[in-house]
């Protein structure tokens, strides 16, 4: 007997073996059913226009790397928001930093070899192909307005016996791909993907990602059904007609299996129909409770049968689409917050008696009334860094005032670095001065807010001399803020400069 017709009688006896099982058992079958699903994702941002331009740096290990990124991520937008364009002056700038690559890498291994008879199996071959491919992106606006910035990661692990059959199913997948083989069928149990393929994938993966933050999205996605002749066929019926929550009854309310093993698919097709649900779903809070009980029913089914690839992938699917919606909800939330902050600020009455009458711009009174009103810190601080003047009472009575109130330490400091800011532009004096940094660091600010004092202002006139650093160094100026003054003197003309003379 040849080793050829040896090989296809052990397939043949292993596949007779499992056909062989009771009618009733709960799989997916050889020839798996599926239905398609439309995966809805709103955006997480609104873009301010509609041109965009996408840059692409890193990936150095592979040089066409950047280049078809960005050409896959162009179209990849412009496929899914038909009225963007590119453009050289777009209205929203995105950039993307390959920060890992790990090309498709192969490693071997060897283990027992599948036998159906007695002795020893045969020594058989693995092959495990490996990739990875992190993105750092960011979107802004021409004016530096950062409108998102996020980073996403694809991953694959897969590993193929010596026939190029996954042995991600123990036996019975390994039979079942060696028939599938046989058959000329070609599909991912029994065809591992080349390492352009794998590239591919994990390039698409990413841009998918990717797109999914910036814009609407809408994908056609394959949920494969679980077998069971009996009331799980009759649910599979229901959800190809579309019929999902007909489907959802049927499934909910099966006898389940009294094996936790077989019992997996049903709560597996529970997880599905719920998917589906939230995919129709046109409330958002309805979608997240059906996203919810889809991970719930998806994990059970895992918890019950981890051996099965197919419920892995539609676990992760739906834990990427939650955490979507709640970064969603998270940005919804402070775009709510900031109106509100904006419209407290606006009607607030003015402080009475005013520590100044003539004095306009934002009060320390108005900061406590935005915190009363439970504003958050970074809604405030936006506030303040947005004000066209300040009038801040930071007298030790005023700061103590400010605490006693609830105002954090952090909403302090910006408030004395933004009148330490204002200050410095309204003296008549048309640059920042040392006395002023010094001052600076005598009312106890931090480097960081005199830093950010000295790089936002207007003008400076900083005597830099030998002996003008000698007396910013004895009167405590740090090191780092001597620093900053160098460097904002060198960016930008300074108060005090004078054109030189030609010889």
């Amino acid at each position: 007997m040849s080793r050829v017709f040896k090989s296809l009688v052990l397939v043949c006896v292993g596949v007779g073996a499992f056909a062989t099982l009771p009618a009733s058992a709960q799989n997916f079958g050889t020839a798996k059913e599926k239905v398609l699903l439309q995966r809805k994702l709103p955006a997480l941002v609104h873009l301010p226009g509609n041109s965009i331009k996408v840059t692409v740096t890193g990936g150095e290990s592979d040089g066409a790397l950047a280049y078809d990124f960005q050409a896959l991520l162009e179209t990849e937008l412009l496929k899914d928001d038909p009225d963007l364009r590119e453009d050289n002056s777009p209205n929203t700038i995105i950039t993307c930093r390959i920060t890992d690559y790990s090309g498709p890498v192969e490693t071997t291994s060897t283990a027992p070899g599948i036998s159906l008879t007695k002795g020893a199996p045969a020594t058989q071959e693995l092959q495990r192909w490996t990739g990875l491919l992190t993105v750092a992106f960011q979107a802004k606006t021409p004016d530096g307005q950062t409108l998102i910035t996020d980073n996403v990661t694809s991953k694959y692990d897969e590993q193929f016996d010596g026939s190029g059959i996954s042995t991600s199913h123990g036996l019975k997948g390994s039979l079942s791909g060696s028939w599938g083989k046989l058959k000329g069928q070609k599909t991912d149990e029994n065809s591992p993907p080349s390492s352009s393929e794998i590239r591919s994938r994990l390039i698409l993966d990413t841009v998918q990602q990717i797109a999914e933050h910036i814009v609407n999205t809408n994908e056609t996605i394959e949920v494969f059904l679980a077998k069971q002749d009996g009331p799980l066929d009759e649910g599979d019926k229901d959800a190809q007609a579309g019929l999902w929550e007909r489907a959802l009854e049927t499934f909910e309310t099966a006898q389940p299996s009294p094996k936790p093993d077989e019992d997996a698919y049903r709560l597996y097709d529970i997880g599905a129909a719920y998917e589906a649900l939230a995919y129709q779903a046109e409330d958002q809070k309805a979608t997240m409770k059906y996203l919810d009980q889809a991970a719930i029913n998806y994990g059970k089914a895992i918890d019950a049968k981890p051996g099965e690839k197919y419920f892995i992938q539609p676990q992760k699917r739906i834990e990427t689409a939650i955490a979507h919606y709640k970064q969603l909800q998270m940005a919804q939330d402070a775009a709510k917050r900031a109106k509100e902050a904006e419209v407290a600020a606006a009607n607030t009455p003015p402080p009475s008696p005013a520590p100044d009458p003539a004095a306009k711009g934002l009060t320390d009174t108005q900061v406590i009334a935005m915190v009363k009103s439970g504003i958050d810190d970074s809604t405030i601080i936006q506030a303040i860094h947005g004000a066209d003047a300040v009038n801040f009472d930071l007298s030790p009575g005023g700061e103590h005032t400010l605490t006693s109130s609830g105002v954090s330490p952090r909403i302090i400091t910006v408030m004395k670095t933004q009148a330490a800011k204002r200050a410095a532009i309204a003296k008549e004096h048309k640059g920042l001065t040392n006395s002023q940094v010094i001052a600076m660091v005598k009312a106890g600010l931090d480097d960081d807010a005199i830093a950010q004092a000295i790089h936002g202002a207007d003008a400076t006139d900083f005597d830099l001399s030998p002996e003008g650093q000698k007396q910013l160094t004895a009167s405590g100026v740090s090191a780092r803020v001597l620093g900053a003054m160098k460097a904002r003197t060198m960016r930008r003309p300074t108060a005090s400069a004078r054109p030189v003379a030609e010889k």
